[in-house]
């Protein structure tokens, strides 16, 4: 199972992160966000872990092509994760700009369906790029992820077309107590949690991090 800790600060826990095996860890550069990290401190994490496998995920919540471009040429992240309201000609000129990192798009659902996220890919298609992951995380008018509210895990399960679109990252609300349960219902291609391990906003806590993964190591 891809384990994505989201809202790394410092270097400190992003070596307590990979230390305990999570798959990849998330630089959010959303300067409104309580887990935001400036490009500075995100170069020095990544230098800290560069002899340690796992992947660092930039987060941009509206930003311009320029400004994740930027970034990306500067801290060449394994992944990038859009978590607002980038247009599917957003996808296929940042893949043109960036081709050699992946893309995960955040779908923030409250419909009884997915016919948004389809109509979505579809239109993705017509601009000949799909996203190489989607992440469905919950809907909150106040804040881009981070929110602790959960997905309906069934309503996933049952429209998701496991087959045809991108894998599947699964987030909302997942905690050490709730994700081995998630990961049953949704069968999802990786996780993502932020808020479900931490102990104050921003802070992660290592206990909760290694009850996470391990939860998850026991499908």
């Amino acid at each position: 199972m891809w384990v994505k800790i989201c809202g790394i600060q410092d270097v400190e826990t992003a070596h307590m992160i990979a230390d305990l095996g999570a798959s990849a860890l998330g630089l959010n550069f959303y300067a409104p966000s309580p887990r935001s990290i400036e490009l500075s401190t995100a170069r020095e994490v990544k230098a800290a872990l560069s002899h340690k496998e796992i992947s660092l995920v930039g987060l941009f919540v509206k930003h311009t092509l320029s400004e994740v471009t930027f970034i990306c040429r500067e801290l060449s992240p394994h992944m990038v994760q859009l978590h607002g309201d980038e247009s599917p000609e957003f996808l296929a000129e940042l893949a043109q700009h960036v081709p050699d990192i992946e893309i995960i798009w955040a779908f923030r659902t409250q419909d009884p369906d997915l016919d948004r996220l389809s109509d979505f890919l579809t239109k993705c298609d017509q601009c000949g790029k799909r996203p190489d992951y989607i992440l469905i995380d919950a809907y909150s008018p106040q804040a881009y992820g981070g929110t602790g509210q959960l997905v309906p895990w069934e309503m996933i399960k049952e429209n998701y077309l496991y087959d045809e679109w991108p894998a599947l990252i699964l987030a909302g609300g997942l905690t050490p107590e709730n994700v081995h349960e998630a990961i049953q219902t949704v069968t999802p291609f990786g996780i993502d949690t932020a808020s479900g391990v931490e102990s104050a906003p921003g802070i992660k806590s290592q206990t909760m991090v290694e009850a996470f993964i391990n939860q998850t190591k026991k499908i």
